[in-house]
This record gives structure tokens, C-alpha cells and sequence, in this order.
């Protein structure tokens, strides 16, 4: 799987100063993942330790009802003190696609930065979409950039942030700004925020309506098996949404756990994101002593920016271990990984340390 998604990296690579175009072909589903020992690829199994939640088995033969989606996104509203309307999906990335369903019935291309969470990419492709990559300076998005890169067939901009894979979060009224200064709509996909102790844009009143923000259950709620997240937009944009997407992807249980924990999960939530925040700082520390340079993530994840032999992943994998390759601009290898519970990690960097003794893994001694 690895070498399928380095090999279509590689393809897609067409650059020029500002931008590369990449034009994928394959799907890859990021969420089925292999069973590994150890999985730094999420952060579920130690955000998802919740104790017992009641569910009614008399609940497992219907399906969603009206009143429980209802309820859900009323209790959203109120967690979040949302304004706009809410529409309920399969997850940040359902949600994505449906909205790439919607953009794309007429072709186009997409603008997004790079680097970004490629399973847009992926969606816009299956509808024969170009993605026009926009090289970050730094790490961080040059609007200037993206605003040139704009043409009469983009269909949409995407921005996720903090990003994935870098965590870096970027300034939400700069993304407003841009929004306003475009007739694109931007997608922002706020799937990671809760761990940055920064603003959200849903706490900006009177955003620009082309402006949609996507939401997760999966991250910081750790309940990512239950396919769940949600969409604030303008009102004419649900409309034409629910009149052209099917709605009910999603169980009736999904909801009743949301609403659990949104009503009583709030201080289990906050705990786990408070030792996240410590676990990073250790682990980032941890790595540098051995070699490794991160960058300061403000998520819950950590790219390197060392670069890796690409033989490295071979060996994460005989060693059980489990992480997201992520190859630069010049097809570099870095690695992306999410913050375990402090055994895990503490696991993750024993097994390192013996590979970096046994093996020259890093590149040019780890320099981008």
C-alpha cells in the first residue's frame, strides 16, 4: 500500500515555480488500515476511553430518525454556539466528498496547498478534476499564491487546517480575507482544531457565504468508528445539498454517542487533549535527541521535517509499526505520526532508537 501511494505521488509531481498539477487515478480509503501493534497513524484508541455509554439495543433495526439528527444538530449548535445550518455526514471526509459531488458534475480543478489531506485530491480525480497544488512558505499558506491560481474552471478550494499532515494552524481571519476576496467556494476542514487551543471559525460572526467549515467526531472526540461529522454552511447551499446528496449515511447510534458526548464527554475530552499537548512536547523532544527534526505541530499529530532513505518505511513495518509516509516536493520522505498515550509512545521511540543504531535511515544527514 505504501509503495502504491509513493509510486502515484511520484506521477503526479508536475511542478513549476508556484504550483504543481497533479491528476490522480486511484482511490485509496484511507481508513482501512492494517492492524499494526503499533498505530501512529490515529489517536483514537487513547482519546476513545470513555467507560460504558448506554445505548437501547431496541435502537439497532432503525434507522435514523428524524428526531435523533434533529436532536444532534441542536446540541451541536448549542456546544459550539452555531449560528448557521448544520448538515450531519459520514465523517469529516464523507462530507467532503459530497461536497466534491456537488462541485464537480461539470469537471474543473481544485486549489489547495501543499502540503494538504490528499483524499480531496483522490475525490476530485474520480470525477476527472485536476488539483493545482500550491507550494506553502515555510510550512504556511501564501493566499497570494492561491488567489493566482484561481481560474474560471476552479470549482472549489480546499484548506484544512491545522493542516494534515504538517498540524500547523493558520490565522482564521487570514482565511476569511481570502474567502472574501475570491467568488470560489473555500472549504476549510477544521477535523484537528479542538487540539490547538485556537480560534475555530464558527467563532467569527458574519462569515462570507461561500465559506464552508467541516467538523469531525473522529480526532478529538475519538470515535472515528462511528462515521461522523458535520458541515456549517449558509442556508441556500443546504438546500441545494439535501436536494442532491443522500443524507442517511450515518447510523442512529453515531448520533446517540455524539449527543452522550457532547452533553457529558466534555471533561474526559479536554483531559485527553491536555495530555496530548504533554505527550507531543516529550515525544518531539525524544526525537530530536535521537536525530529526528519535527516541526511544531499546534495539532495532534507530528511531521517530521528530517527526510527519510525510502528503505525506512520497510523497516517500520518489520517492526510492526504503523505511520503516514508523507514525500515533499521533491519526493523527499518524511513521516507523519499521531500522539499516542505515553507507553505507545514510549514504544514508537525504543523501536526508532534500534533502527537508527542498526541503519542510516535519514538522507543526507536528515536534511529537507
Amino acid at each position: 500500500m505504501l509503495e502504491v501511494e509513493k509510486e502515484m505521488f511520484i506521477q503526479s509531481l508536475l511542478k513549476n515555480s508556484n504550483y504543481v498539477v497533479s491528476k490522480r487515478n486511484f482511490l485509496s480509503d484511507y481508513s482501512r488500515i492494517e492492524s499494526k501493534k503499533i498505530d501512529m497513524t490515529l489517536s483514537g484508541k487513547f482519546l476513545s476511553s470513555y467507560g460504558k455509554l448506554k445505548i437501547n439495543s431496541k435502537e439497532f433495526d432503525k434507522y435514523p430518525s428524524h428526531d435523533e439528527i434533529n436532536k444532534l444538530e441542536q446540541e451541536i449548535k448549542n456546544h459550539e454556539n452555531i449560528q448557521q445550518e448544520i448538515i450531519l455526514g459520514a465523517g469529516a471526509n464523507g462530507i467532503l466528498q459530497n461536497i466534491i459531488k456537488l462541485f464537480f458534475v461539470k469537471r474543473g480543478n481544485l486549489v489547495t496547498p501543499f502540503y494538504t489531506f490528499n483524499q480531496v485530491e483522490f475525490g476530485v480525480t474520480s470525477f476527472n478534476g485536476k488539483t493545482y497544488r500550491i507550494f506553502t512558505d515555510n510550512y504556511k499558506i501564501n493566499f497570494n499564491k492561491m488567489k493566482k491560481a484561481i481560474n474560471r474552471k476552479t470549482r472549489m478550494v480546499y484548506i484544512c487546517n491545522p493542516n494534515n499532515p504538517t498540524g500547523l494552524y493558520e490565522n482564521c481571519e487570514s482565511i476569511i480575507n481570502f474567502a472574501k476576496s475570491i467568488n470560489v467556494p473555500v472549504v476549510v476542514d477544521e477535523s484537528g482544531i479542538e487540539f490547538t487551543n485556537k480560534k475555530s471559525l464558527l467563532s467569527y460572526k458574519n462569515i462570507p457565504k461561500n465559506l464552508l467549515i467541516v467538523r469531525s467526531f473522529s480526532k478529538a472526540y475519538g470515535i472515528a468508528n462511528f462515521r461522523l461529522g458535520y458541515l456549517v454552511c449558509n442556508p441556500e447551499f443546504k438546500q441545494s445539498y439535501l436536494e442532491n446528496i443522500t443524507t442517511n449515511e450515518f447510523s442512529g447510534l453515531s448520533c446517540i454517542v455524539a449527543n452522550e458526548l457532547l452533553k457529558n464527554g466534555k471533561e474526559n475530552i479536554t483531559n485527553n487533549i491536555k495530555s496530548i499537548t504533554k505527550e507531543k512536547k516529550v515525544i518531539i523532544k525524544k526525537l530530536d535527541k535521537i536525530g529526528i527534526k519535527c516541526i511544531l505541530s499546534d495539532s495532534n499529530t507530528i511531521m517530521t521535517d528530517s527526510v527519510f532513505k525510502n528503505e525506512f518505511l520497510k523497516l517500520l513495518e518489520q517492526n510492526n509499526i504503523s505511520v503516514v509516509p508523507v514525500y515533499d516536493e521533491n519526493n523527499k520522505l518524511h513521516i507523519r505520526i499521531a500522539i499516542q498515550d505515553e507507553i505507545t509512545n514510549k514504544k514508537f521511540v525504543d523501536i526508532l532508537v534500534k533502527i537508527m543504531n542498526e541503519y542510516q535511515v535519514l538522507e543526507d544527514g536528515g536534511k529537507k
